[in-house]
């Protein structure tokens, strides 16, 4: 990795990521610099009522009809962040994207499958459910669960 700092007075920092941005590395870094404060508890929506959790305790996000919901031992909640945001923020956490629409808790996942079309199974700890790990995150999902 190369990093090349510039000190310009009076001028806003700017952090440019050049390269594949879908790296261990990158993700790395992007979920540094996008760490906020405010992810030390996640606000979830249950109808009227907003419920503060841990992000260990959430099984996995995911997307659907234009919202972001987590997915809890206690059932399904809408959260304000987009996914993109979770994925990042969260990646030190334990938190990784194993599909376009899934960011799945790592402590969560009990075993993984191959499956014939190429994608891959992961069984859920404590539950029957399973998620889709597609060819294309696969790899970055394989280096993450070795780090």
């Amino acid at each position: 990795m190369k990093i090349t700092l510039e000190h310009i007075p009076g001028q806003e920092p700017e952090v440019i990521l050049r390269g594949d941005t879908e790296s261990r590395e990158a993700r790395q870094i992007l979920a540094t610099l996008n760490h906020a404060p405010s992810f030390g508890k996640l606000v979830l929506q249950d109808e009227d009522e907003s419920f503060l959790v841990d992000p260990g305790d959430i099984r996995y996000f995911e997307s659907s009809g234009g919202r972001t919901y987590a997915v809890t031992k206690d059932g399904r909640f809408e959260i304000r962040e987009k996914l993109y945001e979770l994925a990042a923020a969260l990646n030190s956490k334990g938190f990784i994207q194993i599909n376009k629409s899934t960011v799945v808790n790592i402590n969560f996942v009990r075993s993984i499958a191959a499956e014939f079309s190429g994608n891959y199974t992961a069984r859920m700890k404590d539950s029957d459910e399973t998620l889709t790990i597609s060819r294309k995150y696969f790899q970055t999902f394989k280096e993450f669960v070795r780090r």
